[in-house]
């Protein structure tokens, strides 16, 4: 089994160096501050299995771009409370994130993304 490949996309100084510490033991990870930037990469073939990343409504070329690249990716979008999903995100959580809930939520997402 190949390892994962997980995109981290948090603009966030203090908290982004937390995420890609508690996600660095679940796979591969790919991290970056600007949603223009993962938005380049992953329109010039970054793999990604999981994408990490902060909601925001700026966020919505990078999961569409992620979508029609690896129709397969998981998407695990985080921010405050809301009433539902936003669209193209698969799973949704508020912040504070635990860390030891945000790599059992990688975990079974890249195992679902597999199995597809």
């Amino acid at each position: 089994m190949s390892a994962k490949r997980i995109l981290l996309v948090d603009e966030s100084s203090v908290r982004q160096p937390y995420l890609g510490e508690v996600l660095q033991d679940t796979g591969s990870v790919t991290v970056y501050k600007e949603p223009d930037k993962a938005l380049s990469a992953v329109k010039r073939g970054l793999g990604v299995d999981v994408a990490v990343i902060h909601y925001r409504m700026s966020l919505t070329p990078l999961i569409q771009a992620i979508r029609r690249s690896t129709p397969q990716a998981k998407i695990v979008a985080f921010g405050s409370p809301r009433s539902e999903t936003p669209l193209g995100v698969d799973k949704y959580l508020t912040q504070p994130v635990l860390g030891s809930e945000l790599r059992n939520i990688v975990d079974a997402m890249a195992a679902k993304r597999r199995n597809n």
